[in-house]
């Protein structure tokens, strides 16, 4: 009953299709008698079809690997959102007050996709042979490693740069068939871009005018006339990008493809398809929590088709999506409740104090000047050079470190969004922090991951003492030891993706060559165990230590300090240990490590610090997966602050990380005093 509002004004969408391969449809006997493909009709042939086109590295065993796959739920770009309006359910009551996940349609979906992946040996298993997938012309789709997919429209560009002539049908993705027996049609839904005004725009009138620019009739054309010399020029097939306006996309199709003599027949199929869905084309509910609402739902996905026991059981999804709900409910709540005016923060005072403060001890520095410009000598310009040489760091250190921190402190007793007024929150947000599961959950994945500190100190210490000797071309093997150090993180991430892939992956690939060797098949017999390679990233028992071998790897920073510690051992106290009788394990337990006690607080100092901050693996390679068993405290509350925009929550835990980490470093401090040894002069 709510009065539509306008949010945006949408300039571009795509709408998701099934992607069959027909090739393998036909090889696999799914034609009719003139050899057309025959897609799945419905949920059943779906499943069905997904078992008897997925191929295993030994047949029939799903133990072994896939080697092609039929279906998987959520390759390509479906998500739970669309099995769930397959299904009937919604996110979101009409409304767009409370939550709805736990409904009977959305609990039947994520039990469909669970089934789906038990069928094809588990959600781990799909996962090890997809890790190894890339883009472009290496596409499993237009490779034939996958039959089917549920993708966006986007997918037919692909198709048309790197396999022009391969022969594929889209149909819509299949429903229930209890909902096609009830009179429903194959629904699909869009994604997209808009174009919006914040409501805090000065010039609002002109942003208007500006978008009513961008969405017109001839800008857009233009711009595909542009996108189409450019693909062309390049020797590739022009396809239009999906537009949210209606007139303009079938103007598009209807010039470029359809009335298109050179366009191949499949991608004017495809097309036809896609202009027959817009009509049942459904979007994502607009509400202020959708960015939550997202990752909720991602996160729901994720443990239901990653569950323990053989199926995925209606009490098991309920209570999934249950959990998966309540902090967005509790988000939305707080978003519906308008903070009191009076509450508002008023920024004024703060900058004048933050000034103040700022201006105070330059007020100090200049009286003491004055007072002891005689006496001291002191030379004006020597001064005021003095000061313009300094000023670029303190105007940094005022504006870009010292500010943000003393902001944050009052940030994080208020509710900010960063596109609407900060308003005082008392103690809400800390209060939130004890409630929130996932503050747990990532301060123990951190507190995991210091398992790294003392491996790194030690494979370093072991490669600095190999290297510590006079030996020609030392400084070659030096350089090598310490390559992987500086390494940008985004390669190495990169580089150790596809070393941890479970399926083709150099250390999975080396460790089945071990496997297989006749000792460890005579042990694997007698034990009755069988010897696989772990899932590496793909697993939540083994994402952490994954990421731990690969910090280990480049331990080579520390090897410098090492070495600069090793090379200011007296020799004499070896030579004196030596004449005691001392082997070279007792000289290094006795002389090398009390010598060294200086540096391994230095490095057990930095690399606490280090480990709790530890952000970019889980960034890069794992996006805080799998079931969260990589979402480190840093990687949480870069999500809250830049993906939630919940500033207020995430300057809360900042706060706490920094109490933390300065607790355990006086800590170590404190207990350094008994173990470690400074050299008197």
């Amino acid at each position: 009953d709510l009065p539509p509002r306008l949010f945006g004004i949408p300039t571009s969408v795509d709408i998701r299709v099934l992607f069959c391969n027909s090739n393998l449809l036909r090889q696999a006997g799914l034609q009719d008698a003139q050899r057309r493909p025959i897609p799945p009709a419905n949920w059943d042939q779906l499943r069905d079809y997904a078992n008897r086109l997925t191929a295993y590295n030994r047949p029939g065993d799903r133990a072994s690997g896939i080697r092609q796959l039929g279906f998987a739920p959520n390759y390509g770009n479906s998500w739970l959102y669309l099995y769930a309006w397959q299904a009937g359910g919604e996110m979101l009551d009409p409304t767009r007050t409370r939550l709805t996940m736990d409904s009977p349609g959305v609990m039947r979906a994520l039990r469909f996709m669970a089934d789906i992946y038990d069928d094809l040996g588990g959600f781990r298993n799909v996962e090890a042979f997809a890790q190894g997938f890339q883009s472009g012309e290496l596409d499993p789709f237009n490779r034939d490693q996958i039959a089917m997919k549920i993708d966006g429209n986007w997918a037919l560009q692909r198709i048309a740069d790197w396999r022009r002539d391969m022969d594929f049908l889209i149909v819509p993705a299949p429903i229930p068939q209890d909902r096609l027996d009830a009179g429903h049609q194959p629904i699909t839904w869009a994604g997209g871009w808009s174009l919006v005004i914040p409501r805090t725009a000065r010039n609002k009138e002109g942003a208007f005018k500006l978008i009513q620019f961008l969405s017109s009739r001839e800008v857009t054309l233009q711009l595909e006339e542009a996108r189409r010399e450019q693909l062309e020029a390049e020797g590739k097939l022009y396809l239009p990008n999906g537009k949210a306006n209606r007139a303009i996309y079938e103007e598009l199709i209807e010039t470029h493809v359809a009335s298109n003599p050179r366009m191949p027949q499949t991608f004017k199929d495809a097309y036809a398809v896609l202009r027959d869905l817009m009509p049942r084309t459904l979007i994502r509910p607009v509400s202020p929590v959708g960015q939550l609402l997202w990752e909720q739902h991602r996160w729901a996905y994720e443990q239901g088709v990653s569950h323990s026991g053989e199926r995925l059981t209606e009490e098991q999804s309920g209570a999934i999506l249950r959990m998966a709900q309540a902090p967005v409910q509790r988000r939305l709540d707080v978003i519906l409740s308008p903070p009191e005016p009076d509450r508002r923060v008023d920024w004024t005072p703060w900058f004048a104090g933050y000034g103040l403060l700022v201006l105070t001890p330059l007020a100090l520095m200049a009286l003491a000047y004055r007072r002891n410009r005689g006496a001291m000598g002191y030379r004006g310009p020597e001064v005021r050079a003095a000061l313009l040489f300094v000023s670029p760091w303190m105007f940094g250190f005022v504006v870009l470190v010292g500010g943000p921190i003393l902001f944050s402190i009052v940030l994080s007793f208020t509710q900010y969004d960063v596109l609407s007024p900060a308003h005082y929150a008392g103690l809400d947000n800390y209060r939130l922090i004890a409630d929130d599961p996932r503050f747990a959950k990532s301060l123990g994945n951190t507190a995991f991951m210091v398992l790294r500190i003392p491996l790194t100190m030690a494979v370093s210490l072991a490669f600095a003492m190999l290297l510590n000797r006079s030996l020609l071309g030392i400084g070659f093997y030096r350089t090598g030891f310490f390559m992987p150090a500086i390494v940008p993180l985004v390669a190495s991430s990169l580089l150790w993706i596809w070393l941890f892939n479970p399926s083709q992956g150099a250390l999975s690939e080396g460790l089945r060559w071990v496997f297989d060797l006749k000792p460890l098949q005579w042990l694997s017999a007698a034990l009755g165990v069988s010897f696989e390679p772990p899932g590496w990233l793909q697993d939540p028992a083994w994402s952490k230590p994954s990421l731990i071998i690969m910090n280990v790897w480049a331990s080579g920073g520390g090897i410098i300090i090492w070495l600069a510690g090793l090379q200011s051992v007296p020799r004499q106290l070896y030579e004196a240990a030596s004449i005691d009788g001392a082997g070279p394990w007792k000289r290094f337990v006795h002389v090398t490590l009390p010598m060294l006690s200086p540096y391994i607080l230095f490095n057990a100092v930095t690399g606490l610090i280090g480990t709790m901050q530890i952000f970019g693996e889980a960034f890069i390679m794992t996006e805080g997966g799998p079931r969260e068993s990589t979402l480190f405290y840093a990687y949480h509350l870069f999500r809250e602050a830049f993906q939630f925009f919940n500033m207020g929550y995430a300057s809360a835990l900042a706060w706490i990380l920094f109490l933390v980490v300065l607790t355990l470093t006086l800590l170590q401090l404190w207990l350094s005093k008994r173990w470690v040894h400074y050299e008197q002069p």
